[in-house]
């Protein structure tokens, strides 16, 4: 393409994860021209999670308004071939090494594939996905009324903009900075590790000093094959987080095979998920659980919400901000509960005594057990 080239279309959508490509595939089965950006080589690769991806119960049992979505409930039917390991359990484990067991529906994948399984999807709905073209800027031309996405492969404008950039929020942060109205807060850095050796057949979380204001995980992927990881409220822990996980793992006589890592937005949805004709999705509208840390759901959730908002404002000129309206009545309650146990725990739970003494007063049902799937503590007011 010349420089002097600019590309319209009609949609442009702002990374390929679930979020991406999911909205991608819903506008694509519409007939809506759409482009998806990716400034990655390989969509998926590197991943920036532990890799555990929930089932549609497990998805219906949190949300609501969803279980007559036969769209949403279609598009979480994923094959065999993408479920490396059924996570049935997951494991708690306090400072002292004491462990309470819940039930859970979902799998470990690895993100390569499934985020690549995805993006092939879209694709064949009739989306077109360009990797290794990053968003550089956002350039306003004040003379033609419009905005210029300015990439290393091009410039572009488009009617729609759904930003599926991740956790950093690229679009929200080229337009308007460190606005927490527009850019998720509370960024906290993780790090996992791709293991060999025995691992366990449950989902382990770990909570106390291996990671302070966080939480530690291990994620089984199939025979003595595992996601280990931390993420960790940034300055809690002295030095870099590799050391630690390094040493996490050398104590459970874990082999590391590759590193990864990213961040996770633990501060809540945003303020404004609509921003003109520009809507946010996923970890970029800061829709991820603080206390467990899931996000996948809630991306491809919000992604579909997205896709059907624009659909129904090309249709009916319905307001976008009928999006916000609808990501809000179904994940809102779940994720202000999940923020509540996250903000709890920084408040209270400081090092391994305090951290256990409450856990213990918690208790695994109406405590431990509703902050994880993210409802409310029965025993907190």
């Amino acid at each position: 393409m010349a420089v002097s080239e600019i590309e319209h279309r009609q949609v442009i959508v702002i990374g390929a994860g679930p979020a991406g490509s999911a909205a991608a595939q819903r506008l694509a089965e519409e007939g809506i021209d759409v482009l998806v950006l990716e400034r990655r080589a390989i969509v998926g690769n590197p991943a920036q999670c532990g890799e555990c991806i929930p089932n549609w119960g497990e998805v219906i049992g949190t949300f609501k308004h969803l279980e007559d979505h036969t769209w949403l409930k279609t598009y979480f039917d994923f094959p065999e071939r993408l479920r490396l390991h059924r996570l049935d359990n997951m494991r708690v484990f306090l400072p002292s090494g004491k462990s309470f067991n819940f039930g859970l529906d979902a799998f470990a994948g690895h993100r390569l594939q499934f985020d690549g399984y995805l993006a092939d999807k879209a694709v064949r709905a009739g989306a077109e996905v360009r990797t290794s073209t990053m968003l550089k800027r956002l350039q306003q031309q004040r003379k033609a009324n419009r905005e210029l996405l300015v990439t290393n492969e091009g410039r572009f404008t488009c009617d729609y903009l759904i930003d599926a950039s991740g956790s950093l929020a690229h679009v929200g942060r080229l337009r308007h900075g460190q606005d927490p109205a527009f850019r998720p807060e509370d960024q906290v850095p993780t790090i996992y590790a791709q293991v060999k050796g025995n691992v366990p057949e449950t989902f382990d979380v770990f909570l106390g000093s291996v990671a302070p204001s966080g939480y530690a995980w291990i994620i089984p992927k199939g025979p003595d094959f595992a996601n280990v990881g931390l993420g960790v409220r940034a300055g809690k822990l002295k030095g870099d987080l590799k050391g630690h996980l390094e040493r996490f793992c050398a104590d459970l006589n874990l082999e590391i095979v590759s590193f990864g890592g990213g961040w996770i937005p633990m501060g809540g949805p945003v303020k404004q998920m609509v921003d003109g004709t520009t809507l946010a999705v996923g970890d970029a509208a800061g829709l991820v659980m603080p206390s467990n840390g899931g996000g996948i759901s809630q991306a491809i959730i919000s992604g579909c919400f997205a896709a059907e908002a624009i659909v129904e404002h090309l249709t009916n000129n319905t307001p976008l901000t009928t999006y916000e309206d609808r990501v809000r009545a179904s994940m809102g309650p779940a994720l202000k509960n999940s923020l509540r146990s996250k903000n709890l725990g920084y408040a209270f739970m400081r090092g391994d005594v305090l951290t256990e003494l409450i856990l213990r007063c918690l208790g695994p049902i109406g405590g431990i057990k509703r902050a994880m799937e993210c409802e409310k503590p029965l025993w907190l007011f």
